[in-house]
């Protein structure tokens, strides 16, 4: 009886297990949220390579009344690794090379926003995220921070 409980256990445990094969290739991910009357919208890129690198590049856009910031790009790069139900980024590097447009921001504020979004990738290098679902053209995965993204696989 206890051996058929630890089977059912481990293999609920793997449920969501996805192998390495599975993740490889572009996905794409998009939030929008409003916060004391200022729209955020992040569109997220990432492409997993089959040589376990990735490339991340986050588009930021924000507006408050006539004030906006239109993509802010941030690229962040370095290795990945699905164990089980856990996807793992390693983080190499951060960029923040452009923005697309501005308009009635200073440059401070605009470099505050740009070091803000850089810190959340370059204050940890590596992030552990739980797959909580994995279809071939659709894939959920939650932070170490309770933050689900759900990424759509792009062709």
């Amino acid at each position: 009886m206890l051996k058929v409980l630890l089977t059912l256990l481990l293999f609920m445990g793997q449920a969501h297990a996805v192998g390495t094969n599975d993740i490889v290739g572009s996905w794409y991910s998009s939030l929008r949220t409003l916060n004391n009357g200022t729209e955020t919208i992040e569109k997220e890129y990432v492409t997993f390579h089959a040589n376990n690198t990735f490339m991340l590049v986050l588009l930021v856009s924000l507006k408050k009344d006539l004030s906006y910031v239109k993509d802010l790009r941030i690229e962040v790069s370095g290795n990945w690794e699905a164990k089980g139900n856990a996807l793992i980024y390693t983080i190499n590097s951060v960029n923040v090379p452009s923005v697309k447009e501005v308009y009635q921001i200073s440059k401070q504020s605009l470099d505050n926003l740009a070091e803000n979004f850089k810190y959340k990738w370059v204050s940890n290098k590596i992030h552990i995220y739980k797959i909580i679902s994995f279809e071939p053209k659709k894939l959920s995965v939650r932070s170490e921070r309770g933050r689900t993204t759900d990424y759509k696989r792009q062709y």
